[in-house]
């Protein structure tokens, strides 16, 4: 399904979209930008709706845990309200980010006049494991004031199109700025076309994703990465035996099922000692099992790869081929491991814990700076302004309680940078002129 212009189109229309797409670009970025509070109005009518149950048959479609569904829709719809819109626009742009603003540079006679403007147009290819992202992508491109082509992921339950087309359809303004495609990732002469007439593109996925756009996007487009990151936990002594702390954890992990950017993959502890490495494992592993009967991997999918990925593993470790030891649980395992490198886990319920001093966690992490998000800090609190300070000079970008590694907020910034600033540029010209 294709919308455009404000019209739900068949797949089969796109070649005859493409073909007019320039000219109707041209002719809505010749009229005055966009201003977010068009966009604003619009999400924030659609929010209200949302919360009278107007699209409760599509949200039912959903691979959503029945245990956190009212939970992330009511965080969903919240994030569309006015009040959150504008207070995402004024932290991001400022209170007035489209309005000229005079400048007197130092050792300058005169000044000179800066205006906020948006890139113009935005090509989003949105990825598929996070529901609603393809939405709120393109809502931060409006709030820009940009032109927006989404090239919806290969598993959007039609969530997107509804959402956009019902949006579109409160704001009839916002229909030139609006263009969805389900255009497949091997149809590389329609994401061609698409790249050439954008000033922008905005991808969210892992490096093969990123890799693929960055070949694909014209010299002189922009390209904006949200990719894949690593998140993780650490844990200090004074904290190893914290059962509330570590049962925090546990629930973060079995809700996400390890499968967010935000959620935590390797936990590291501060100590060289293999037996509190044990230990603590020993008291993670039930926590892991509660939380495991509240939020089960649900889907014959997840379980298939899962066991498959620990089985494999313990056939490893049999042949001789792999240190690692693995307390399996049920529904869940913990795998120790005697490095001290970040990396993922098997996912599903499986973290990896592993022993890192904090006189190495810098040298360690900044190994991984790139790639680098959330830090679940468990720990006293008389340590967490020193932790925090280190894990933040070591590149990570958010830091968290266990329980709170993929909380999200209308302020939230992606990977430590605003999307706003990016979706935009500063036009500077002589106040003469």
């Amino acid at each position: 399904m294709i919308l455009c212009r404000g019209e739900l189109l068949e797949s089969q229309d796109q070649g005859a979209v493409l073909d007019q797409l320039e000219g109707w670009i041209d002719q809505t970025l010749s009229a005055p930008p966009l201003l977010p509070e068009r966009t604003i109005s619009a999400c924030h009518r659609l929010a209200l709706r949302a919360e009278r149950g107007e699209f409760d048959s599509v949200i039912a479609r959903l691979d959503l845990d029945p245990a956190l569904r009212d939970q992330q829709v009511t965080a969903a719809v919240r994030m569309l309200r006015r009040e959150s819109l504008e207070a995402m626009v004024a932290v991001q742009l400022g209170e007035r980010p489209f309005e000229p603003v005079r400048v007197a540079p130092p050792y300058y006679e005169g000044s000179i006049m800066k205006r906020r403007y948006p890139l113009g147009v935005l090509m989003h290819i949105a990825a598929g494991n996070m529901d609603g992202l393809p939405v709120f992508t393109v809502i931060e491109g409006l709030l820009a004031g940009n032109i927006n082509l989404l090239k919806l992921p290969s598993a959007d339950s039609g969530l997107s199109v509804t959402l956009l087309h019902q949006l579109v359809c409160e704001e009839p303004a916002l229909a030139d700025y609006v263009y969805v495609f389900d255009t497949p990732s091997t149809d590389l002469a329609a994401l061609n076309r698409l790249a050439r007439l954008s000033n922008g593109v905005v991808v969210w996925g892992g490096e093969g994703a990123v890799s693929a756009v960055r070949a694909m996007a014209p010299a002189g487009v922009k390209l904006i990465e949200w990719g894949h990151r690593l998140s993780f936990a650490y844990v200090t002594r004074l904290a190893m035996r914290d059962r509330t702390q570590i049962e925090a954890l546990a629930g973060h992990i079995m809700q996400t099922k390890q499968m967010l950017c935000s959620s935590c993959q390797t936990i590291f502890l501060d100590t060289e000692d293999q037996k509190e490495q044990s230990a603590f494992a020993a008291l993670l592993l039930p926590a892991l099992d509660e939380a495991a009967r509240r939020y089960p991997v649900r889907t014959v999918d997840a379980l298939a790869q899962t066991t498959l990925s620990r089985y494999t593993a313990s056939l490893e470790r049999a042949a001789g081929r792999s240190e690692d030891t693995i307390l399996e649980g049920e529904g869940c395992c913990v795998v120790l491991k005697p490095d001290r490198e970040l990396e993922l886990s098997l996912q599903n319920g499986s973290p990896i814990v592993k022993c890192l001093p904090r006189g190495q966690l810098l040298s360690v992490l900044r190994r991984r700076s790139g790639v680098l998000q959330t830090a679940g800090l468990l720990c006293a609190p008389e340590e967490r302004g020193e932790l925090t300070e280190l894990l933040a000079r070591a590149g990570v970008v958010r830091i968290t309680g266990p329980g709170e590694m993929s909380r999200g907020t209308c302020l939230d910034a992606h990977d430590g940078e605003y999307p706003l600033q990016r979706y935009t540029r500063v036009v500077e010209y002589d106040e003469q002129l």
